[in-house]
Parts: C-alpha cells; sequence; structure tokens
C-alpha cells in the first residue's frame, strides 16, 4: 500500500509545513488526527518513541522529521519540482534558518494575547497539559527553551529580511515555488494563524502576500483515516519503501546492528532497532512492535545521533 498517511494535528506548524506541500504537490492523502500531547498511545506503536508531529506513514515505513518527508514527497511526485538543481544550495541555506526561525515565533504566538487564543481553543486544562508537555519536549537537546530575548534577536530581523527578499518576486528563490518557501511558511503561518498576535506582522505587506500565495496551494486531498487502521495497515504491509541514498554507514555501526537513533536538538527520545541503511540523507532501523509488527523508521541523518544498544 502506498498511500501517504500522515499523522498530524491541526495547531502543528511543521505539520502545516507538509500538509501545505502535498497541497502544492496536489496530492491525495490520509490524514491521521494525533493527539498534540503524550500520551499518543496509536502512534508510538509505529515511530518506536518518536514522538513530534507529523509524521507520515507509507504502508509499514514511517517517515520522521520534516526534512526526510519533503525528499520522499519529491520521489513521490516529481512534477512541480521544489528541489531543482540549480537551487538546492539555497534551499539547503534557508533550511539551516528553519529550525531558528520556528523558535523565534513560539515567544511571539505565546504573548498573553497569542495565548488568550489559544487557551481558547484548547481549553485551559488542555493548555496546562501543553505547556508541560512542551517543557518536557525541551529536555535532553541542545535546542535551548525558545524565550523572549531570543525571540527579539532573531524573528522580526529574520521577518523583515524575507519581505525585503520578497519584493523581487513572488517567492522567495524566484517565479516558482521551491522548498525554501515551505521551509518559512509554517512559523508566519503560526503567528498569522492566531488573531492575537497575527497584526505584528501587518507592516510587511511582500511577507503577508507571499503568506496568502502559499495558503492558496490548499492541503491537497485529505480523507479521514483513524489512528488505530493506520496501525493495522502497517502490520498487513508486506512491500517496503526504497531507501534514499547509496550507502554510507555511521562510523563505528554497520548494518545489523542494534542501535539507538535520537534527535539531537529537542524530544530526543530514542527509537531502537536494527540498522538497516544508511547514507548522507537518512537513517533506516527495523523494528518490532506487537501491534504494528514489522517497521522500518526512517530519520534524517542531519539532526539525528546514532548509539550502540
Amino acid at each position: 500500500m502506498n498511500d501517504i498517511i500522515l499523522h498530524h494535528y491541526a495547531l502543528s506548524p511543521f505539520s502545516e509545513k507538509i500538509r501545505t506541500m502535498l497541497g502544492y504537490k496536489q496530492l491525495a492523502w490520509k490524514s491521521v488526527t494525533q493527539p498534540a500531547v503524550m500520551p499518543k498511545p496509536d502512534l508510538l506503536p509505529l515511530t518506536g518513541g518518536y514522538r513530534k508531529a507529523p509524521v507520515m506513514q507509507i504502508g509499514r515505513d514511517i517517515y520522521c522529521d520534516t526534512a526526510l518527508m519533503s525528499r520522499v514527497i519529491e520521489r513521490l511526485q516529481p512534477q512541480r519540482p521544489l528541489l531543482s538543481a540549480p537551487l538546492r544550495a539555497s534551499c539547503a541555506a534557508f533550511a539551516s534558518l528553519e529550525q531558528t526561525l520556528f523558535l523565534a515565533s513560539i515567544p511571539v504566538v505565546f504573548q498573553p494575547a497569542g495565548m488568550k487564543v489559544i487557551i481558547k481553543r484548547l481549553g485551559a486544562e488542555v493548555f496546562e497539559r501543553f505547556r508541560q508537555d512542551r517543557a518536557a519536549l525541551f529536555t535532553g537537546g541542545i535546542a535551548p527553551w525558545p524565550n523572549a530575548e531570543f525571540s527579539k534577536i532573531h524573528f522580526l530581523p529574520l521577518i523583515n529580511a524575507l519581505d525585503l527578499q520578497l519584493a523581487a518576486g513572488p517567492f522567495l528563490l524566484g517565479e516558482a515555488p521551491t522548498l525554501a518557501d515551505f521551509i518559512c511558511y509554517h512559523p508566519v503561518w503560526f503567528v498569522l494563524s492566531n488573531p492575537g498576535v497575527a497584526g505584528q506582522l501587518a507592516a510587511f505587506k511582500n511577507l503577508l502576500a507571499w503568506a496568502e500565495r502559499v495558503r492558496g496551494f490548499g492541503h491537497g486531498t485529505p480523507t479521514e483515516l483513524d489512528a488505530a487502521d493506520a496501525v493495522a495497515i502497517a502490520r498487513s504491509t508486506a512491500q517496503g519503501q526504497p531507501f534514499d541514498g547509496p550507502l554510507l554507514e555511521p562510523e563505528k555501526f554497520k548494518l545489523g546492528q542494534t542501535v539507538s537513533v535520537s534527535a539531537t536538538d529537542y524530544g530526543c527520545e530514542p527509537v531502537i532497532g536494527t540498522l538497516l541503511h544508511a547514507s548522507v540523507f537518512e537513517l533506516a532501523i527495523k523494528r518490532q512492535d506487537e501491534r504494528a509488527g514489522e517497521i522500518i523508521v526512517h530519520f534524517p541523518r542531519q539532526g539525528f545521533k546514532v548509539a550502540a544498544v
């Protein structure tokens, strides 16, 4: 089964990145709504511990982190390309700024006016769980908890730079969208989707027009799927997806070795399995789950570390 299944929730910025990319590619996909906070009883059987949103599934193959998902989507739908060869380095440069822009957007949204909107949407009890969950999420990694000072240094200067660049054309790297646009769109969407703080971007007219163009791509054609059914699909799928890139084993590790893979920034829960593939683009491990059966979990090489078990 080769259907794209996206495990996500409505308010997740990185999920919006992939939803909008699926819209630009005009793809049909299955939508599984997962909880915004732990526990996630129908997600962890698939990932083995990785808990961040979104997670993309194709049969028994599970893809973690939007950097890798973007490559998979490009492979599945090469039409309307987002990674043309002449612009790969430029897209990589934007990718290096993605986490900074996203983390800097969080204190903007969580100002008192923005927080009122979030509490109204989630409810006070769920919001308190959300706050505690995110504090735990930023434990153990190298990414600091985003604060107002970090946001002050980075958010508006980067937004201003984007606005100035967009004066030259409809998209960041020219007349057609590239991966750079989707990398930068979701932190802007995060702010604009909260009416309590959206007005802080009112002065950036080029940015607002660009965000409206990207929003216009829509989300493709999603069809709701129950989370338990997604687990059943993984269990019933025998065929696997191709690996990304030629083999390049991590230093000190060999294929067939039991390893753990974990993010280095935040959400650093380790996923344990047998190392199946490693390249400059991805790490793939095989694991066995009581509910989901044999699962292949894929991670990007950058931003993740391998450890012996």
